[in-house]
């Protein structure tokens, strides 16, 4: 019996490990960059000898200037697959997903401009369908599974 494919079998490219976050906050926002003419969730490549985890907080961090001390990891959202350039080499990169909780308010942010991304917005949730247009396909996935499956679920 042969093995079942998988994606990296049949696409043939390097993978690069990757991790960011659906924020949301006390007002029911949750957190968009702009990057590259979409709208997108911060996210990036781990580095060194960071967990998933780890990457994801510092990411956000980075991406919107966002403090960790006030982030909290709530838990896990499904993974994304999409290929990338670095240089001339192509990789397929797979992002982990994490949906965290900000303890704060529509707080200031900083985009991080030397990454592309250009403007970080608070979006209440009955305002997600005006940002649907210009979302990445693999972004809407995301947001579309916390919310028909997490978003009105109580805290802990």
């Amino acid at each position: 019996m042969t093995k079942p494919l998988t994606l990296i079998d049949t696409i043939g490219l390097p993978v690069v490990k990757s991790s960011g976050g659906l924020v949301y906050n006390e007002d029911h926002h949750i957190l968009l960059i702009f990057k590259r003419g979409s709208w997108d969730l911060p996210k990036g490549r781990v580095e060194g000898d960071e967990n998933l985890e780890e990457n994801a907080l510092r990411e956000v961090n980075e991406e919107t200037g966002l403090t960790i001390d006030k982030l909290e990891i709530q838990g896990k959202l499904p993974s994304t697959w999409h290929t990338t350039q670095h240089g001339k080499t192509n990789f397929l990169k797979k992002t982990q997903w994490y949906l965290m909780l900000y303890h704060g308010h529509d707080d200031d942010v900083k985009p991080q401009v030397e990454e592309g991304i250009i403007e970080c917005r608070w979006v209440h949730l009955s305002e997600l369908k005006n940002y649907e247009q210009n979302l990445r396909r693999r972004i809407q996935y995301v947001i579309d599974f916390w919310h028909d499956n997490l978003a009105y679920t109580p805290r802990k």
